[in-house]
């Protein structure tokens, strides 16, 4: 198990971020659409429930749901669309010390980059109602054609168009595929540790909250 660690990482410039549920707090919303989607179709589940399943990924969360329930997949889908249409419109907020964490990498002359299993136009949206949009320099979506995390291609991306060394970049994720992609791109990995976080990554570095990042002398 990974312990917090008291002593910082340091050595690294530039940081390839997670969005959801790292940078932006996420998570309320797609786990009540979900909830609400199978209780339209008529499966009652707690959101505590539905909150163990998306840690993992949304996809998980249906595909898991759909074998319990004898649900067809494509229905709970369709359903958490109409739900998160309604849930969603209400911009997920950055998650505390955010915006300070982009501004310092900034500051010290870093690079602040997204791998998002989020769609292009949905990251976009989200970043920019949430006032992050400035402090990010690009960013690589699975909708841009790219495998999902654990699979380190999205982090190898961003490595090669902006030619970085991955001994100088860290990625921050709040899931243990997050950290499994960072390492097999080279780079080391910090947890942002919220509900239902587990310390069982291998993460280089567990982050209370990300305004950790900012302080002075990282």
């Amino acid at each position: 198990m990974t312990e917090r660690l008291t002593r910082p990482l340091t050595g690294w410039k530039h940081v390839i971020w997670d969005l959801d549920g790292t940078l932006l707090d996420t998570y309320p919303a797609t786990d009540g659409a979900l909830a609400a989607a199978l209780g339209e179709l008529g499966h009652e589940v707690s959101l505590e429930t539905v909150r163990r399943l998306t840690r993992l990924t949304l996809d998980h969360a249906i595909q898991t749901s759909a074998k319990r329930f004898g649900l067809p997949e494509a229905d709970i889908y369709a359903a958490y669309e109409r739900q998160y249409a309604v849930l969603g419109l209400n911009h997920s907020p950055a998650m505390p010390g955010a915006l300070e964490a982009m501004q310092a990498v900034r500051s010290r002359g870093g690079l602040n980059l997204l791998a998002t299993h989020r769609d292009r136009e949905g990251a976009l949206w989200r970043l920019k109602a949430a006032g992050l949009d400035a402090e990010m320099d690009d960013l690589l979506c699975v909708s841009d054609g790219y495998p999902r995390k654990p699979d380190p291609a999205l982090f190898l991306a961003l490595l090669a168009r902006h030619s970085l060394n991955p001994a100088q970049v860290l990625a921050v994720g709040d899931r243990d595929l997050d950290m499994a992609a960072a390492h097999s791109a080279g780079c080391r990995a910090a947890l942002l540790l919220t509900p239902g976080a587990t310390l069982d990554t291998g993460a280089d570095w567990v982050l209370g909250e990300l305004g950790e990042l900012a302080e002075p002398g990282l």
